[in-house]
């Protein structure tokens, strides 16, 4: 019989053939590898070729075009990374500032490039629309400039004034300017309440008017809506 030794020497020996047998190929493997690389790496070939999935993404600059220069900052971008630009974050992750009011001082808005001439409007066309200043938020990773400029933001604030409301203080107290004094033209709302409302001409016309969009606030401001 085959003593119990025997067998853990073959056993043995068998595993140093296969050790040795697995370190053969992969050194033949690795030299193989290494010269079929070494023609694609030489200089005296021409350019380089390297394998589409190795080649390192591409960098791009971007530039952001803006009025004013403050805004204007140069800065490297790789496109396949995961962190967006600043300037393309939604509204929950940045913060804006209000629009810049010029009062209607075209020359002030020249010079700085944004900001609102005029307020208000009842259609769309009628609407002027500015860019405004934004920050990412603190906590909020981007990419490029953590300040920039937003576009497309319509001229139009809200300061309280309610369309129901104002109609019926017109249509209830008009004849004593009641409804003049809350939109706050103060000067034609004393001679409505002197002339007791035109004699019913000037109450009847403001009313028109309010319903037409004719009688708007003083400070051309919108109307709050109801929510």
């Amino acid at each position: 019989m085959i003593s119990l030794s025997y067998i853990l020497l073959c056993g043995q020996f068998l595993l140093l053939l296969t050790v040795i047998l697995l370190q053969c190929l992969e050194g033949i493997h690795s030299q193989n590898s290494s010269t079929t690389e070494t023609p694609a790496s030489s200089p005296a070939q021409g350019a380089t070729a390297t394998p589409f999935s190795e080649q390192p993404p591409e960098i791009v600059k971007y530039e952001i075009p803006v009025e004013s220069t403050n805004y204007t900052e140069p800065y490297e971008y790789r496109p396949p990374s995961p962190v967006v630009l600043c300037s393309y974050l939604p509204e929950e992750f940045i913060y804006c500032q209000d629009p810049v009011d010029h009062a209607g001082n075209l020359s002030a808005l020249q010079e700085l490039g944004h900001g609102c001439g005029g307020w208000g409007g009842q259609t769309q066309k009628e609407v002027n629309r500015t860019s405004v200043i934004c920050t990412a938020l603190d906590d909020i990773e981007c990419a490029g400039p953590r300040e920039f400029l937003r576009e497309d933001v319509p001229c139009i604030k809200y300061t309280g004034h309610y369309f129901i409301t104002t109609l019926l203080y017109s249509f209830f107290l008009g004849c004593f300017g009641v409804d003049r004094f809350c939109l706050g033209h103060t000067g034609t709302a004393v001679g409505k309440l002197l002339t007791l409302g035109g004699l019913g001409i000037w109450w009847f016309v403001d009313l028109i008017l309010l319903i037409t969009g004719g009688l708007m606030p003083s400070d051309y401001s919108n109307w709050c809506t109801y929510y």
